[in-house]
């Protein structure tokens, strides 16, 4: 009888599991909504120059030879301590196989027992089932998805979309935890039928109360569809690759912006918020006077100042006019001086030769606002240098990061006292001081009030939550659409809101408006409505009805000095132009009430 031919992989296989010679990687899962890492899921990584390399063949091996759960049990003792070990925040996410998790009846006991010696609670540990293998058996499933939860483990499901009957399978598991399939996921701001789907999952997730996951996001279109949908856990190359030393927390650059998407217009319209006296809202009350140096400064100098001052991190470099040139850094200065032979070249030489010509500088009336954004996008590396404050050109003074921080923190919670809560847009109370304002002032501007038209028949049609969506999406093509500097934007409340333009070209930005909101809302429909043009529901005699799909619409008066004696006044005079915009056919639009003091005409856009 002739002997069967060797297996290089069950020989492969059987090395890696003997010598333990596989690593483990982490990716992060993104909270967007508090912008902050939510937890890690450990993928395994055999080596690069292995036949078992792919992940795919890896475990299909190890399921054909039988030794899948033996793999996946040596797999989870190495993650739970690998991410003790780096000491990440958060949930951590491992994957199992169906043949493992069955085999959880009798091994849960045994997991948590070796968790707590680690020091690492049940609780933050998900067990994430993958959708590679069929399970047979649902009751043996129950009894092992049981035994997990009775000591304190979460479950989730992966690939949802994709694999053995998933969605039959969330209906019976439960999880905790729902992972959205890549496939669904990249493109999703182009596809309104992903778009769809997606919608689907997280209302039904919203019944069942558990999580949805958006997993493979890459792109930045897709995120705000995401979140726009109502996703607040996303994975993917957009934040992070897998990696075997992950960072523990989010870069500066998508923590400030995620931040800032997530409270969109907190700091937008500060300049319109009742203040307290003495709130600090400009970088000239940030700046210190501080030392500074010139380029006739040598860096043996430099290398002292820091050597007698370890609480001094930064110092400015300034020209013969005063104006700042530069940043000399200790942490880069003192470094740089132990390198061999440095001190023997540079000793002498001017302090140019150390510092970064690219320091951020502001001038002392940039807003707080506009200094929380450069921030945001700052490499996180140079936050400890904080900022440089210039009049007309010349330095007044250095700002640390610190007060910054603070400052904008404070702002934001005088702020959340008047904002809208869906939206975080300012409420009544600094619309109507924003307006008097510049009515006292003697101001030219445009006031407009929006509002969506046919919202109530979609509200009942779709659910509140994705109403709630349509309002934050009108939120954001206003704010898009304004000029931060010049022009403001309020929400009165439910689906009306207030933009005040003092820009030239308001024309253009409420046309601008009209368009961005067209176009967004169209993803919120099904592919149904859509072909109509609407939709039908029966109204109280009990008759069809129908209803086009949702538009935004818009009355404006062109404000000149001395017409309105306050905001109550002019707020009256756009009633009429609002319901002229409303008797108006087509897409989104608005009508301006141009009429100057004592005249009758009205005039379209």
């Amino acid at each position: 009888m002739r002997a069967s031919a060797p297996d290089p992989l069950a020989d492969a296989l059987a090395r890696l599991i003997e010598q333990r010679s596989f690593d483990i990687h982490f990716q992060p899962l993104i909270a967007i909504d508090r912008a902050e890492i939510y937890g890690f899921e450990a993928l395994t990584r055999a080596p690069a120059d292995g036949p078992l390399h792919s992940p795919l063949v890896l475990f299909e091996a190890a399921a054909r030879l039988g030794r899948l759960v033996e793999l996946e049990r040596l797999i989870v003792q190495r993650a739970t301590r690998r991410f003790k070990a780096l000491r990440l925040p958060g949930q951590l996410f491992l994957n199992v196989t169906a043949d493992t998790l069955l085999a959880a009846r009798t091994d849960a006991g045994l997991l948590a027992a070796e968790l707590a010696e680690l020091g690492l609670p049940t609780s933050r540990v998900v067990i994430e089932l993958t959708e590679t293998r069929p399970i047979e058996d649902l009751a043996q499933l129950g009894d092992a998805l049981q035994a997990l939860r009775e000591r304190g483990f979460r479950v989730a499901l992966d690939d949802l979309g994709e694999g053995f009957a998933s969605l039959r399978r969330w209906m019976e598991m439960r999880p905790d935890f729902v992972k959205i399939d890549r496939h669904f996921i990249d493109g999703i701001a182009q596809e309104p039928l992903k778009q769809q789907f997606v919608r689907s999952i997280v209302e039904m997730a919203a019944t069942s109360g558990c999580e949805v996951v958006a997993e493979g996001l890459e792109q930045e279109p897709d995120l705000d569809v995401l979140r726009r949908l109502g996703l607040t856990i996303c994975q993917g190359y957009l934040f992070a690759r897998p990696s075997a030393k992950p960072r523990a927390s989010l870069s500066a650059q998508w923590s400030g912006r995620l931040a800032a998407d997530a409270q969109p217009r907190l700091l937008l319209n500060d300049l319109a918020l009742p203040l307290a006296q003495g709130a600090i809202t400009s970088a000239g009350q940030l700046a210190r006077r501080g030392p500074t140096v010139t380029a006739a400064t040598s860096c043996r100098s430099i290398i002292d100042l820091f050597h007698a001052d370890d609480q001094l991190l930064a110092i400015p470099v300034l020209d013969e006019l005063q104006r700042p040139i530069g940043v000399l850094r200790s942490l880069h200065v003192l470094k740089r001086s132990t390198e061999r032979y440095f001190m023997d070249i540079f000793d002498k030489r001017s302090c140019v030769e150390l510092m970064d010509a690219n320091p951020l500088v502001v001038d002392v009336t940039t807003p707080l606002r506009t200094m929380s954004d450069a921030l945001a996008n700052l490499d996180e590396r140079l936050l400890m240098d904080g900022f440089i404050v210039t009049r007309d050109g010349a330095y007044f003074g250095s700002g640390r990061s610190s007060d910054l921080l603070k400052a904008v923190s404070d702002l934001q919670v005088h702020a959340a006292r008047y904002a809208n809560p869906l939206t975080l847009l300012p409420g009544n109370v600094p619309i109507d001081h924003h307006l008097d304002g510049l009515i006292e002032a003697g101001e030219t501007f445009v006031a407009v009030v929006w509002d969506i038209d046919h919202f109530k028949p979609f509200n009942d049609v779709y659910g509140y939550r994705v109403g709630d969506d349509i309002i934050r999406l009108a939120a954001r093509v206003l704010t898009q659409a304004a000029d931060p500097q010049l022009d403001f934007v309020g929400h009165i409340g439910g689906d009306d809101f207030v933009m005040v333009l003092s820009s030239a070209d308001w024309e253009a930005r409420l046309a601008r408006v009209c368009e961005a909101f067209d176009a967004g809302v169209r993803s919120f429909f099904s592919a149904e409505h859509l072909a109509a043009g609407g939709y039908e529901t029966l109204n109280r005699q009990n008759q069809p009805s129908f209803h086009p799909l949702p538009t935004i619409s818009a009355g404006a008066v062109l404000h000149l000095p001395g017409h309105f004696e306050n905001a109550r006044a002019l707020s009256a005079a756009l009633a009429e132009p609002k319901r002229v915009a409303k008797g108006l056919v087509g897409g989104s639009r608005f009508f301006v009430d141009r009429r100057k003091a004592g005249s009758s005409a009205l005039l379209a856009a």
